[in-house]
């Protein structure tokens, strides 16, 4: 049997790259690795499954609202200087 030295996730891990997951900013073997700890590990599944729903709501609740210009064109500022 061949043994594999590939790193596993634990919890404290998934936690720390949920939103980066969610939001496609991760390489390919990164996605893999939070999959593979996602499929055993339903704390997690479910933290995940409840930050897609959070931001799902929160695009809607946002495309509700109208906003100033001078907010928009600030906030884009502030994350191109991020």
């Amino acid at each position: 049997m061949k043994k594999t030295n590939q790193k596993k996730y634990d919890c404290a891990e998934i936690e720390k790259r949920v939103q980066a997951y969610l939001d496609n900013h991760l390489s390919d073997e990164e996605i893999l690795m939070i999959e593979d700890h996602l499929s055993y590990c339903l704390p997690c599944d479910k933290k995940v499954e409840f930050e897609q729903k959070l931001k799902e709501i929160i695009k809607l609740k946002a495309a509700e609202k109208e906003y100033p210009k001078a907010l928009e064109d600030e906030l884009k500022k502030i994350i191109r200087n991020r």
